[in-house]
């Protein structure tokens, strides 16, 4: 069987106008604009679809401002899948804007770390400032599928398929995790929020919203460990996956 993995980003939302005090720690970059976009990814290969986060609502990037762009709907349709056939869902994190459409996937197993589970549902969400990426919506759905025996909480390293494994990083929220996959470019980075913009690797400074700044830190090399090039180091937020990638519709690139 290939290990072989097919790669594609779907852009759901972009603030262009985002400054860049508001994306690195210490408000490092001040006044100039940073855009920052909004991703979920869908892969295809020896398990078949695999969906990478589920993306936002429409309600909730309404909430928070971000103009929608492309849906998971219309990423579906351009590529043939029928979402009914998707059998796994890995959620790097439960924050907004990559949880809150699980139920776009009714037949998935869903796959997260632990460490998530607990953070989101322990004694940190007690502080403001942790819990405050977070819709309690979201988390309850999460909280279900693991209930209804649909949902596999990992610890650490785990080769979900051939060719495809996770990785915890924790920082940016302590169960925060990324995926490695094999493709025809060589092994890449699906980095999460490991790494939101490709600025935040290259200047070593983390995303501001923390539970850890070292192992925020410690992600950046985890990630350029995995990775085979930089270019294969794909970010959460950087318009630039859309931008540097063969597009299939105005919203949806091909990245293998």
């Amino acid at each position: 069987m290939s290990e072989l993995w097919e790669a594609y980003a779907l852009r759901f939302a972009l603030d262009p106008d985002r400054l860049a005090a508001r994306s690195f720690l210490g408000g490092a970059g001040g006044d100039e604009k940073s855009p920052f976009a909004y991703h979920a990814f869908l892969l295809r290969g020896p398990l078949g679809w695999v969906a990478v986060d589920t993306a936002a609502t429409a309600a909730a990037c309404a909430h928070y401002a971000k103009p929608v762009e492309g849906t998971l709907p219309e990423a579906f349709a351009a590529l043939g899948i029928d979402p009914d056939d998707v059998k796994h869902v890995v959620q790097t994190h439960l924050h907004w804007d990559h949880a809150g459409q699980p139920g776009l996937f009714p037949n998935a197993t869903f796959h997260m770390q632990a460490r998530e589970m607990a953070y989101v549902t322990g004694p940190a969400m007690r502080h403001a400032a942790l819990r405050s990426g977070y819709l309690a919506d979201d988390i309850a759905a999460h909280v279900a599928l693991l209930h209804q025996g649909r949902m596999v909480l990992h610890d650490g390293t785990v080769a979900l398929a051939p060719g495809l494994t996770l990785h915890h990083a924790g920082g940016h929220t302590d169960g925060l995790q990324f995926l490695r996959i094999r493709t025809r470019r060589g092994w890449m980075v699906l980095a999460g929020d490991t790494v939101p913009l490709r600025d935040h690797l290259a200047r070593r400074l983390p995303f501001p919203t923390l539970y850890h700044v070292g192992d925020a830190l410690a992600g950046f090399d985890k990630v350029e460990a995995l990775a085979d090039s930089p270019a294969l180091v794909i970010p959460a937020h950087d318009p630039w996956v859309l931008e540097a990638h063969p597009r299939l519709t105005p919203h949806l690139a091909r990245l293998d």
